[in-house]
């Protein structure tokens, strides 16, 4: 090959290189005032997105979200620089709220602040035999029951052990967890949501149901959360019992809708307790 034509190919190489080697360095200039111009830009926009909960209400407004925010940073968080904000950090704090289950915080490219939010779903209010009164969510985990927050729930009240972190998983017997477990079932059950007012736990730790009209109580027996095979289909008959034998017998004349296991016949079996008017 000529060393002419060896020198031009040489040369348009150089110039290739030369070319990109610019063009590199102008967008990471163009990113690093990109990035300046962000730091040093305040906050233009607060957008706050709270998903609701099965009801309609919330734990949490808006306002309580600014609040919050006001009280982390000690100014409005319309007055916040972009650079003075960790939005990790932001995240975190909100996680650190029993109420919030999970949190996202971002700025988008205009400058707008977006905050947005999952809240605990409760599925059960507790009123312990020591008379602390909270929420336990779909995960059993507590919340507290801030005032001006009432969540359309069944109340679960009587003889029940306090709240210990983990309770779910503990070996050691605590009715709780059966309290628990009948509240999450009647959650995700749409005939007993609308039946279920109260689950309250006796002395001996039967559970009685108390609907949210009429008379009749409905008593469930003793709740083994190891055994959610023989639990719903307790529910099953008192349900089946509930929507048909209802008809036939008269709202009026019962008190009580006893559902138990009979142990001799390995079957189940409803009794239904009279009172006379």
């Amino acid at each position: 090959m000529p060393r002419k034509k060896i020198f031009n190919t040489k040369r348009a190489g150089w110039k290739k290189n030369l070319i990109w080697t610019v063009v590199t360095f102008v967008i990471m200039g163009v990113l690093f005032m990109a990035i300046e111009r962000k730091k040093n830009a305040t906050i233009t926009k607060v957008g706050i997105s709270i998903k609701g909960i099965k009801g309609g209400k919330n734990l949490i407004s808006k306002k309580g979200v600014k609040t919050m925010f006001r009280n982390y940073l000690g100014y409005d968080l319309k007055e916040s620089s972009i650079r003075d904000l960790d939005l990790m950090d932001m995240e975190m704090m909100l996680e650190a709220d029993d109420r919030i289950k999970e949190a996202e915080v971002f700025v988008d490219n205009k400058d707008r602040l977006y905050i947005a939010i999952q809240q605990r779903e409760p599925i059960v209010r507790v009123f312990s035999k020591n008379k602390t009164s909270y929420y336990l969510d779909s995960d059993g985990i507590e919340i507290p029951a801030y005032k001006g927050s009432t969540i359309r729930v069944p109340v679960a009240s009587g003889n029940i052990d306090e709240y210990v972190p983990g309770f779910l998983e503990s070996k050691k017997k605590n009715n709780l967890q059966d309290v628990f477990a009948v509240a999450k079932y009647v959650h995700q059950d749409e005939f007993l949501t609308a039946l279920v007012e109260q689950i309250d736990v006796q002395e001996d730790g039967e559970i009685i149901l108390v609907p949210k009209v009429g008379r009749q109580k409905l008593a469930i027996g003793k709740i083994d959360i190891n055994e959610e095979e023989e639990m719903i289909n307790r529910f099953d008959l008192m349900k089946q019992m509930y929507k048909e034998g209802m008809k036939h017998v008269g709202w009026r004349k019962y008190e009580m809708l006893t559902v138990k296991y009979d142990i001799k016949n390995e079957d189940y079996s409803a009794i239904w307790a009279t009172k006379k008017e």
